[in-house]
């Protein structure tokens, strides 16, 4: 369980899997007791998220949540729903998310209600859940998210205070607020997901530098303060943007050469091609990558 925690937060989905599948395996036959069985519901919701399995990742979180939670297992509740409502966060927009959506947001607000904190760092979690479920609506702020950065820094979870301090830096971004502050958590972020080896949240945080035009080592902004086109920061041709955009939508590769122009094989190339340059295995993930990171914030595709 714990190797496939590490692996999910590196972004080895494969290993991740692997692990997961050994410590169902482990269990046997019988259900595992709750202080395992809702770590083991989160890292599988992790790694459908990833791969962009929405409906699996949702399913996982509606095992786990319907039992209700034991006294005592708060401390693995609220990772739980932070995880959940990140993902729905991550995919709003996304029209294959889009059925069942609203059940899935109506689960976690319910569970976090009936979820007592206790403990300072659960209070911090309930901060970060209820700072999710807003981004999930497009309308989280800066005040929101350093409200939950600050009372998650005693608390010792230093990937977690990290996935924090991005999203105030973001939402800061997004207000217009003061890009030295920005600077500053983005650096302190990076740095400590580069010494977890948490690849996927580096990448975010690095493509979130680029299109504010700011350095991670450097103490000032660097160059216009234009922002880069996020796609671009990723190495994709404009048609490959195009394309991705229309994968992002859920279009078939035929359905994608009809909308371009272009013949189905051109499509299947250019895909390929976009699913090399992002890191991932198939298109699900593209989709749900590009969604997470609001590659293109509904530019519509040139012709």
């Amino acid at each position: 369980m714990r190797r496939a925690d590490v692996a999910l937060l590196r972004g080895e989905l494969e290993k991740a899997r692997t692990s997961l599948d050994d410590a169902h395996a482990a269990f046997g036959k019988y259900d595992p007791m709750a202080q395992h069985a809702i770590p083991l519901a989160r890292i599988g919701l992790g790694i459908a998220a990833a791969q962009g399995r929405i409906d699996e990742a949702r399913a996982e979180l509606a095992r786990a949540v319907e039992p209700g939670f034991p006294p005592g297992t708060q401390r693995y509740g609220w990772p739980l729903l932070a995880a959940a409502a990140a993902m729905e966060a991550d995919v709003r927009g996304l029209p294959s998310a889009q059925p069942g959506r609203a059940a899935a947001l109506d689960l976690i607000r319910t569970a976090a209600k009936r979820l007592p904190t206790g403990v300072p760092w659960c209070e911090a979690f309930a901060l970060v859940v209820a700072a999710e479920l807003e981004r999930a609506e497009d309308r989280d702020t800066a005040a929101r998210w350093e409200a939950a950065t600050q009372a998650l820094r005693p608390a010792q979870r230093p990937y977690d205070l990290a996935l924090a301090c991005h999203r105030w830096a973001a939402a800061l971004l997004a207000e217009g607020g003061d890009r030295e502050t920005v600077a500053t958590l983005l650096r302190q972020a990076h740095a400590e997901s580069e010494r977890l080896g948490a690849r996927p949240l580096s990448e975010q945080l690095e493509l979130l530098a680029r299109r504010a035009r700011l350095s991670l080592t450097a103490p000032d902004p660097v160059g216009s303060d234009d922002p880069t086109e996020p796609a671009e920061a990723l190495g994709l041709t404009s048609r490959e943007q195009d394309v991705l955009r229309l994968v992002a939508a859920g279009h078939s590769n035929r359905q994608i050469a009809e909308e371009l122009y272009i013949s189905p094989k051109t499509a299947s190339v250019h895909v390929s091609n976009i699913l090399a340059k992002l890191g991932v295995s198939g298109r699900g993930e593209a989709a749900a990558l590009a969604h997470r990171l609001n590659l293109f914030s509904g530019q519509p595709a040139r012709s």
